[in-house]
């Protein structure tokens, strides 16, 4: 009787051992795959998203872009300042939304538009980044040579941050934490 006792315990033990092994082995397995599914889920660096979304652009994203900063520059120059306003978004980085101008921001840019009139104006350049950042620039003369005092006009430069929202682009102003296309400068 003894020794049936002690087989069976022994019995036992080797079965337990046995699930322990398999539940070992499943908790291993799972933590492998927990390790390479996150190594592989990764963030991409900023020029993996810019490549991403420039491969992804068509010549038809440039025209409607370019369009919109050259609309908001021809409507400058013509002083309907309010329409362009109307017509200008902020982009808010941390909640990734591109909203109307905030009366004071609005309030802010009606002050600059004022203070540096669009008489003339170049497109400088422009860079494709990312959906959330690019560059649209412009040289900007504000006053004549004659009006300024000077051998030559006084000049300023406007820049314009077009996002792409859900496929269509929308004009927003370029803010300071917004990043540049230094590669331009």
């Amino acid at each position: 009787m003894e020794s049936a006792s002690r087989e069976s315990r022994r019995t036992l033990f080797f079965n337990y051992i046995h699930v322990m092994n398999k539940r070992l082995s499943f908790l291993f397995l799972l933590g492998i795959c927990l390790i390479v599914t996150s190594c592989s889920n990764k963030p991409k660096t900023r020029e993996e998203r810019v490549k991403e979304f420039r491969s992804e652009l068509t010549t038809q994203d440039t025209t409607v872009m370019l369009k919109l900063c050259d609309d908001a520059m021809e409507l400058l120059k013509g002083k309907q300042i309010d329409q362009v306003l109307a017509s200008l978004y902020e982009y808010n980085d941390s909640t990734k939304e591109v909203k109307p101008l905030t009366k004071q921001t609005a309030e802010k840019y009606r002050r600059r538009f004022k203070m540096f009139p669009v008489i003339e104006y170049a497109r400088k350049y422009y860079s494709f980044q990312v959906e959330e950042c690019n560059d649209v620039k412009y040289d900007v003369v504000f006053a004549t040579a004659e009006q300024a005092g000077t051998s030559e006009p006084a000049r300023t430069a406007y820049m314009f941050n077009p996002v792409k929202v859900d496929g269509d682009w929308k004009l927003c102003v370029k803010t300071l934490s917004d990043e540049i296309d230094m590669s331009n400068r």
